[in-house]
């Protein structure tokens, strides 16, 4: 902007979320006229083609006490200016002729309006300027005691003739008032259109005019506009009404012209916005553009995004990812549709392109993993988990017999080396395996007594009771891409590799491919087995705790593999170094109480355009935004609430950074992911079948041998 070293001004620009009533601007202006303490201050409104803004000026000792003035009476946001404040070319002054200006709402409004209806005809290039500067404060007349005298001239002669003050007389009595001078200024243009433009301005100012009053033009020079100078002798003198509708302020009931609805509100950033490299958008507010992110530290009290396909809500997750990657952490990237996998492909650095891990059922060589793996004593953590995310797949037909025998099978599995899902049917129908199993199991009580109890039973009664958990399990059975991933025993990537060795983990379970269902279930199986991993953390060091980003698209398919209260997994996750990044598209794709606590639990919240339910209950939760907000939000716009320093930023409107171009070979990592950790499906079905169908003698009851396959 225009900078002068010996300028007494320090300049604010000033962002109106609402529009203002006549009677918010008038206490706010009775405020100030009242604090002579304040000293003097410009206000300007500046116009071209493209929009107004308004700016602020005090002396540089004042100016935060201005602004805190005028905040208790009014919704403003105030910041520097980023933007020339440019040197106008012509200049003018208004005067007025005779006693005082309308204080009519109505008037005042019709003034404002007039005014930017004239300021919409700006051509290109042309910059129009309303500036007030405000000097030395009037206080109301005292109206003085009647003395002696004047009593005793009231015996004598009698009462002298007098006139009622009106209201308006009365109203404008009791304000307190400014020495003032107000000027006009353009720039980008002639001086016959520079005139032209500043009878279009006076004109709207007329409508103020009174019975006794009248406005008129005179000479001005552009500097003492430019510079806001004080006069040599101020040229006016008014009431804190009657200056209502000279300030530009946008006062009056919404749309105005130029202004036009204040919908979808552009709310600004913080001043103490924290610079992180884990970008989500820029800052869309009149007169910013800083980049607004979530440091790393504040991604631990977890973020969701909110917003229908298309809303770019992708685009900021791969923001997010990418800036994980190239800090070296350890990410998982949840993908039900398969883009955003794709385009984190194409998104890692050289340095990084050994760490990457794709979990992807279609593949030929796909990746496995096993939901029954871990430690030991980790056998109870895995069973509870594995029975949740069960029961939540298969919540319309769960019943007491099913959680009855899941429980038993995942407990026995969960304590055998190298089960895996696929052992259930053998189990559950062939004795002499399942006798194998047991043998491996002291648990005489436990375990032990279930499976005496269950081996008394008739085929028929046996049959009967694994009936509906057979049923369930053909959901993997049946599908070659589920088989594939979770009939390995023993797969070539372990989860923990995500937090000891900061994989980068790609799980793409692109429902056109696999099946909504199969996806669901697969992601859900993830998720449980993912968050053994995250309480296993317990048993570390705060300091071994790093970050991990865990980053869940269309996440209300998928939370269920986390058991018990999800509220406090979250909470949990948040001490033990998870950051997840939930999205969706729909508040009713949650259960309530899903909903309730990722409302409760994401303290980063990213609102994009929404529908009229979903807007309707996120406006009660977002002060300072209302339906209409969140209705008319442009695409690939945005509201957030962020966290930074651990300190939330209030809501903040963005747009969404595009992605930046492909910087990697996603062909080549996918391929050398599947050859490294891959294992061809084949095999892994050639001993699904031999584990289905064992030969009398690998199942006799004399062959201790190990279960499964041998270790090389």
């Amino acid at each position: 902007m225009h900078t002068n070293k010996n300028s007494p001004w320090e300049w604010r620009e000033l962002t109106w979320p609402d529009a203002l009533s006549p009677g918010q601007a008038h206490d706010a202006l009775e405020h100030l006229a009242s604090s002579a303490s304040l000293g003097p201050v410009v206000l300007e409104l500046r116009a071209t083609k493209s929009g107004l803004r308004w700016l602020l000026a005090a002396q540089p000792a004042r100016i935060l006490e201005v602004l805190s003035t005028l905040s208790s009476h009014l919704n403003l946001r105030a910041h520097t200016p980023r933007r020339t404040r440019h040197d106008v070319e012509h200049a003018a002054a208004l005067r007025i002729v005779g006693n005082d200006l309308s204080l009519e709402n109505t008037r005042i409004s019709a003034a404002v309006r007039g005014l930017c209806g004239a300021l919409s005809r700006l051509r290109e290039g042309e910059e129009v300027v309303l500036q007030l500067l405000l000097g030395t404060r009037h206080r109301p007349p005292v109206r003085q005691k009647e003395s002696a005298q004047d009593w005793l001239r009231l015996l004598l002669v009698g009462p002298a003739p007098t006139r009622t003050p009106s209201a308006s007389q009365r109203h404008r009595s009791s304000q307190h008032g400014f020495s003032l001078t107000l000027r006009v200024g353009a720039s980008g243009t002639t001086a016959p259109r520079a005139r032209q433009l500043f009878g279009d301005l006076s004109g709207a100012l007329r409508v103020l005019e009174t019975s006794s009053t009248r406005l008129r033009l005179t000479g001005d020079t552009a500097r003492q506009l430019t510079e806001a100078k004080a006069p040599w002798r101020w040229p006016l003198i008014l009431t804190s009404g009657e200056l209502l509708g000279l300030t530009g302020w946008p006062i009056g009931e919404p749309p105005l012209p130029m202004l036009g609805s204040i919908h979808p509100r552009q709310l600004p950033p913080p001043a103490s916005l924290v610079r992180t490299e884990r970008i989500i958008g820029t800052a869309v507010a009149p007169g910013h553009g800083e980049q607004v992110g979530i440091p790393i530290r504040d991604a631990a009290f977890h973020t969701h995004l909110l917003g229908p396909t298309g809303s770019a809500k992708s685009t900021v997750m791969l923001s997010l990812i990418t800036a994980d990657i190239e800090a070296g952490r350890g990410v998982l990237v949840l993908d039900p549709k398969g883009d955003l996998a794709d385009r984190v492909l194409d998104h890692v650095p050289d340095h990084r392109e050994q760490d990457v891990v794709v979990i992807d059922p279609t593949n030929l060589a796909p990746v496995g993993f096993n939901p029954l793996a871990g430690k030991a004593r980790d056998a109870s953590v895995t069973a509870d988990t594995l029975l949740a995310t069960f029961e939540a797949v298969f919540a319309k037909n769960w019943g007491i017999r099913s959680a009855d025998i899941y429980t038993a099978a995942f407990n026995t599995l969960a304590q055998t080396p190298d089960a895996n899902l696929l052992w259930i049917p053998p189990l559950l129908t062939d004795p002499a395996f399942r006798r194998r199993v047991l043998k491996l199991i002291d648990d005489p009580i436990g375990l032990g007594g279930f499976w005496a109890q269950f081996d008394a039973k008739t085929p028929a009664q046996q049959a009967e009771e694994i009936g509906p958990v057979l049923n369930k399990l053909r959901q993997l059975i049946l599908r070659p891409g589920l088989r594939a991933v979770l009939g390995q025993s023993q797969p070539r990537f372990d989860l923990n590799e995500l937090f000891t060795q900061r994989r980068i983990v790609v799980v793409n379970l692109n429902k056109g491919l696999l099946g909504s269902d199969a996806a669901r279930l697969l992601g859900t199986l993830l998720i449980g087995q993912l968050w053994t991993k995250i309480l296993a953390r317990q048993r570390s060091g705060l300091e071994h705790r790093h970050i991990v980003g865990i980053y869940i698209d269309e996440v209300h398919d998928f939370l269920a593999g986390i058991p018990g209260d999800l509220s406090d997994a979250l909470a949990q996750a948040r001490s033990l170094g998870a950051a997840f990044t939930l999205a969706n598209q729909y508040l009713k794709q949650f259960t309530p109480a899903m909903q309730a606590s990722v409302e409760a639990n994401t303290r980063n919240k990213i609102y994009f355009g929404l529908g009229g339910s979903d807007a309707s209950t996120i406006a009660k939760h977002t002060p300072g935004l209302d339906v209409q907000d969140f209705l008319l939000l442009p695409k690939y716009h945005a509201y957030a609430n962020l966290m930074q320093n651990g300190n939330s930023t209030g809501w903040i409107s963005i747009a969404t950074t595009p992605p930046r171009p492909a910087s990697s070979d996603a062909a080549a990592i996918y391929a050398v992911s599947h050859e490294r950790y891959g294992v061809p499906a084949s095999d892994t079905e050639q001993q699904i079948r031999d584990l289905i169908a064992p030969t009398t003698a690998d199942f006799s009851d004399s062959d201790d041998g190990p279960i499964g396959r041998s270790r090389r």
